[in-house]
């Protein structure tokens, strides 16, 4: 494997492994903040994809999309895997 392709497979690792974390944390903080300023501020998510598409044949139904969801504490996990996971790049 060539050094740039195995760069560019452990930033992708890094990014999804921050994902991951991100999605986990929020879950986690969601329940454990209180109702005020702090838990608005941590769980604005800010999202952007393409909107389901339906298609509907006689025998079969189809529906084609993605979205994605980022809020400030998916960001930070993602910043956080990438700086922890260059000590192997």
């Amino acid at each position: 494997m060539s050094e740039n392709r195995r760069r560019f497979a452990v930033v992708l690792l890094a990014v999804v492994v921050g994902i991951v974390a991100g999605a986990l944390i929020t879950a986690i903080l969601e329940f454990i903040l209180p109702t005020g300023v702090v838990k608005t501020f941590f769980m604005k998510e800010v999202r952007f994809g393409i909107d389901p598409i339906h298609v509907d044949v006689v025998f079969m139904e189809l529906t084609f999309g993605f979205r994605f969801a980022f809020n400030f504490i998916a960001l930070i996990t993602i910043a956080l895997t990438v700086y922890y996971f260059k000590w192997w790049i």
